[in-house]
């Protein structure tokens, strides 16, 4: 099988974890809009997610939910993806992608840092976010390096702008 062929398959498996990653967090999302019980499969021990879903960390500033981010994210993921494959602009997914992806995994580490070691609490959609948002970080980085022969081209914003010749 060719490198693209792979390549496109690659972005094909990121867009399944990617809308994963949105349904858990408009999960999450919707328990911030409808304050009800959260549901979690393994509650109990470690593992409580009410706890960790009514933190002061479950919300940015005090005032933005943090599912409602992660939902823009895999949102703004899931079109960037979708934009990557049709391989138009060589931009998507050499930069714009890898600095989504480096940015989510650096909030979700983040996140998962304030779970352990704050709220001393886990809560496995936010895990399962955590894992998402890692997930596609090395899946695009793997993409861009089959694509792109390398990691750090098509690094230069304002070149996406240019007319190609």
């Amino acid at each position: 099988m060719g490198k693209q062929k792979t390549a496109k398959r690659l972005l094909a498996s990121n867009i399944l974890i990617s809308l994963l990653g949105f349904l858990d967090a408009l999960y999450l999302l919707y328990f911030d809009c409808f304050p009800e019980e959260i549901f979690c499969p393994i509650e109990g021990g470690a593992f409580q997610c009410a706890i960790v879903h009514e933190s002061d960390y479950s919300k940015l500033f005090g005032v933005i939910p943090v599912s409602l981010l992660g939902t823009l994210f895999f949102i703004a993921v899931i079109i960037l993806l979708f934009l990557s494959v049709s391989d138009r602009n060589p931009y998507w997914l050499g930069f714009f992608l890898p600095l989504a992806g480096l940015a989510g995994t650096g909030f979700s580490i983040y996140l998962t840092v304030i779970e352990i070691f704050v709220i001393k609490y886990y809560c496995e959609f936010c895990l399962f976010s955590a894992l998402s948002t890692l997930a596609i970080f090395v899946l695009v980085i793997i993409t861009k390096k089959m694509r792109q022969g390398s990691i750090f081209t098509n690094l230069e914003f304002w070149k996406m702008f240019k007319k190609s010749e």
